[in-house]
Parts: C-alpha cells; sequence; structure tokens
C-alpha cells in the first residue's frame, strides 16, 4: 500500500497577523502555482495537482476567513486536508466545475454525476483511473466538486519522469475530454512522484 509522503504540520502553518504579513506574497506565489498544476478538461472541467504547498495555502486561507487561531482549531483544519495530500509515488488532484452560478453548479453536478470516478491519466498509454474520495466540504463555483487520487505503478512513475507523453482524460457518458499535459504542467508535477525507498518499485 502506498503511504503518503508528505503532511501538513500545524506549525508549518501561518496564522492571524503572522499569515496577514506576508499574505500578499503568498497569494501571488500561490496562484502561479496552481496555475502551472491545473489542466482544463475542455471548457466545463478543471483539474489542479494538489501537493503539500497548495495545500498550506488553501489552509492558510480557510484559517483566515474563519478567524482561527486557536492551536487546536489550527490543527483540526490541517488534519482536514490531510486526505488531499498525494500517496508515496501516487497523485492527488481537485477536480472543479466550471460554472460561476450557484444554481447551474447545482444542475450541473446531478447530471454529471460520477464524473470523478470518470477521469484517468494516460502515461506513455498506460491508464491510471481516478479514484474519487470524499472529505465533507459542500461544493460551490470557488470550492471543489470531487477530489481525486491516482496510484501509479513504478513504471508510469519512471515515464512520467523520463518525459513520456502524459494525457488527462474524461470520459462520462455526458462529457467528454482530453488534455495533453504541456512540459511545464508535466515537470511541474513530476516532484510529486517522489518514492521512499520501501515503495519503489511498485
Amino acid at each position: 500500500m502506498l503511504r503518503r509522503a508528505v503532511s501538513l504540520d500545524p506549525q508549518d502553518l501561518r496564522v492571524g497577523a503572522s499569515y496577514e504579513g506576508s499574505r500578499g506574497d503568498a497569494r501571488t506565489a500561490a496562484v502561479e502555482l496552481r496555475r502551472r498544476r491545473r489542466i482544463d478538461l475542455g471548457d466545463l472541467v478543471s483539474v489542479v495537482f494538489e501537493n503539500r504547498d497548495t495545500l498550506r495555502a488553501a489552509v492558510e486561507e480557510a484559517l483566515r476567513a474563519e478567524r482561527l487561531t486557536d492551536p487546536e482549531q489550527v490543527a483540526a483544519e490541517a488534519e482536514r486536508f490531510g486526505p488531499l495530500l498525494p500517496s508515496d509515488g501516487g497523485l492527488a488532484a481537485s477536480l472543479y466545475l466550471e460554472v460561476a452560478d450557484a444554481a447551474e453548479l447545482t444542475s450541473r453536478l446531478a447530471e454529471l454525476e460520477g464524473i470523478a470516478e470518470s477521469v484517468h491519466l494516460e502515461i506513455d498509454g498506460s491508464r491510471s483511473p481516478a479514484a474519487a474520495f470524499p472529505i465533507g466540504v459542500t461544493a460551490g463555483p470557488a470550492t471543489p466538486a470531487a477530489y481525486v487520487r491516482f496510484k501509479l505503478t513504478g513504471s508510469q512513475r519512471e515515464a512520467w519522469l523520463e518525459g513520456a507523453r502524459v494525457v488527462l482524460a474524461v470520459e462520462h457518458p455526458r462529457y467528454s475530454a482530453r488534455s495533453e499535459l504541456s512540459d511545464l504542467q508535466r515537470a511541474a508535477v513530476a516532484a510529486d512522484l517522489a518514492v521512499s525507498p520501501t515503495t519503489r518499485g511498485r
């Protein structure tokens, strides 16, 4: 079984005045990081590959919005986002429906039920299906519609790191799209594929 490669340490999270003082630069860096890790699937679906840095930024913004600074509350928020961290040698991502209107989003979610399970990666022609999982967050225009993980084999990881063609695709009865990752996108996600000695080669 693949283990989680990284964790969110509450002590690494900036809260209160500590975050406010650096928020401008932090937000700029976070937006650029997510831009490189975002894949558009047609005009309706986008996928952002998450890692420790993207999630740290999300948690810090959530703490700011909720005005949470108590250490126990900070730890609870970090734990809530923990399931989104990629497993050792695997990938984790947030899936968004690009719909701004809340009423239309509700309708689209019903129409595209199961779309997260319809996503897969193709790495040098070898397919890795997405496994969807909930973490108890209500979907809205600014929040993911679903969360997914990809379990990669050792050969798939090796092919990715060696520059193989990587395609992200969705094949749902009501929506289909494919997108080949650019060199920049492929390199940005490649850092997530590091594995510990105990899982290397699986």
